[in-house]
């Protein structure tokens, strides 16, 4: 079973005869104003991707730690579930549904919960699974939080999942600001802040156990080689990162 998403526009623009160009997107919380992405050379479309291109670097001088690039972090939480047994798993909710969804699909037990009942199912629970800051709520949960949550899971062997794809705009309250744990797996995105969503590049950071198996499910060319070398020169950008928060700032408060 598939679930519906937002940014179906050609079906939205068929369905109440409203050109394309007539909409204003809300639907997908997208950066409407995206990194400028600039002509590419031929080789990457040319040739295959290759691991140890200059993407690695990138990613670890961003994000001060190394990460697993993947097709968008829907690639991960798609594939991560397969990684354990059957177990069981909290999804805080209301969220974005493809979490639950891919943990129901490869046969684990799946709880949504409130924030107030997390503490009360954590004994009960092998995985946790969070989005911070929430799609489509916002709400935004404190690292430390967090991390005490991971304690207890990590303690017998569990996991807590964080999707930070909406992190970047203000990542004052990122697990990425902690050293690499076993147990802890957090996913970014280049979709949302930087608005690019259609290269579908994305980032896991875990322990480097869990990324190679993750990555060794996933494949080879994972990633294809125009959305490496974009995120490559993104990831760069810090003058446009700069500008970006402060525009998104100002458009949050007007």
């Amino acid at each position: 079973m598939l679930l519906e998403h937002g940014g179906r526009l050609n079906a939205a623009a068929a369905r109440y005869r409203i050109d394309r160009a007539d909409w204003l997107d809300l639907s997908t919380g997208i950066n409407p104003d995206g990194w400028p992405v600039p002509q590419l050379p031929a080789e990457v479309w040319q040739r295959l991707p290759e691991d140890d291109d200059a993407l690695p670097i990138a990613v670890e001088q961003h994000y001060g730690r190394p990460g697993l690039p993947v097709a968008g972090s829907q690639a991960a939480l798609a594939t991560l579930p397969r990684l354990r047994a059957a177990c069981r798993v909290g999804v805080i909710g209301p969220t974005y549904g493809e979490h639950a969804h891919a943990w129901q699909r490869a046969g684990h037990e799946v709880r949504t919960l409130t924030v107030g009942a997390v503490e009360a199912a954590l004994g009960q629970l092998d995985v946790l699974v969070a989005v911070n800051p929430d799609n489509p709520t916002g709400r935004l949960l404190a690292s430390s939080t967090l991390l005490g949550w991971h304690r207890r899971l990590a303690a017998r062997g569990g996991w807590l999942l964080v999707d930070e794809a909406y992190m970047d705009a203000e990542p004052s309250e990122s697990l990425l600001a902690v050293r690499e744990q076993p147990g802890l797996i957090v996913l970014r995105s280049l979709g949302k802040f930087w608005g690019l969503a259609g290269v579908r590049a994305g980032f896991v950071f875990a322990e480097a156990d869990l990324r190679a198996a993750l990555a060794g499910l996933l494949g080879p060319w994972s990633v294809s080689g125009p959305a490496r070398a974009v995120a490559v020169r993104a990831l760069a950008d810090t003058h446009w990162q700069d500008h970006a928060r402060a525009c998104l700032g100002h458009a949050a408060r007007r």
